[in-house]
């Protein structure tokens, strides 16, 4: 029985779409950091975590969710304080508690191959309540066969009916759910964070045009359309998104710090065209912070 369940589990990994090569937090099995615990001493994965919410200290202390992949879970950070979510807390204070919902691979879309959705940090957002929420997912629903990736992108979201292309209708959707998780009955302050920029096409088989260029309008049409009254925390163009034309070829190296925002994504630390370093989620997480007015 115990090996039947391993090798679903192991299916279900598979079928996840993990990122090859990507660091694995020991502790948990998978790459990341989320505010998780993995029970399982062999055969654990993202299916099996359990994640929690932060506990609160006291009463009046305001609860903020970080939704997202593994950007949010902080791959190629080095753990502990560097990810966003734990740099946003320091930044905060103690008036806060923040949650680290990242889940490695996961996507927007339910037809995509690793639907946020089905993850535990999905049971984790719906089974609590919170004061603020951001939503931060698309990097992974970008990935298309183009570009050596399972065919997530549907290549509708733009032009006219771009709000009814599955990515949009699915945000929409999330947004009606975490509406219904705030504190008060007012519900939870939400807000839509455009992804950084991928330095370089193709990485982890994402296509580089949805991220650089159809992510900076379809996200805050959607923020717009579904009357969503904070703006859009644009993370993009804080790591020079803007700029992606002059990205270097062949992505960011030791070579190119100098060049649009490369110093976010590598140094000796950590040097990927994905996931930022350690000083990247720094700067994210006080982006993140203006976003939010605090």
């Amino acid at each position: 029985m115990a090996a039947t369940r391993a090798v679903l589990f192991a299916a279900a990994w598979a079928a996840a779409g993990a990122h090859d090569g990507l660091p694995v937090n020991p502790l948990l099995s998978v790459p990341g950091y989320p505010n998780c615990k993995q029970p399982l001493t062999e055969g654990g994965n993202e299916f099996t975590l359990e994640c929690f919410q932060e506990a609160k200290d006291r009463a009046d202390q305001i609860s903020v969710g970080c939704v997202g992949d593994s950007i949010t879970a902080g791959v190629h950070s080095t753990g502990g304080n560097a990810t966003y979510p734990a740099q946003l807390g320091i930044l905060l204070g103690d008036g806060y508690k923040v949650t680290n919902l990242g889940a490695c691979g996961a996507t927007m879309m339910k037809s995509a191959d690793s639907p946020y959705w089905d993850r535990p940090q999905y049971t984790t957002l719906v089974n609590n309540t919170w004061d603020i929420i951001i939503i931060m997912l698309g990097t992974n629903d970008a990935k298309d066969t183009t570009d050596s990736g399972p065919g997530n992108w549907p290549h509708n979201c733009t032009g006219p009916n771009a709000l009814a292309c599955p990515y949009a209708v699915d945000y929409a959707e999330m947004i009606s759910v975490v509406r219904t998780l705030g504190t008060t009955e007012a519900g939870p302050d939400i807000f839509l964070a455009i992804p950084p920029p991928l330095m370089k096409d193709a990485a982890y088989g994402m296509n580089a045009t949805v991220i650089n260029e159809v992510f900076p309008v379809l996200i805050p049409a959607i923020n717009a359309a579904n009357n969503v009254t904070n703006a859009p925390i644009d993370v993009f163009s804080a790591f020079a998104g803007g700029e992606y034309k002059t990205f270097p070829p062949g992505g960011c190296t030791l070579n190119t710090s100098d060049v649009a925002d490369c110093r976010y994504y590598c140094d000796t630390q950590s040097c990927d065209q994905c996931h930022p370093n350690n000083n990247g989620y720094a700067h994210m997480a006080a982006v993140m912070k203006q976003g939010l007015g605090l």
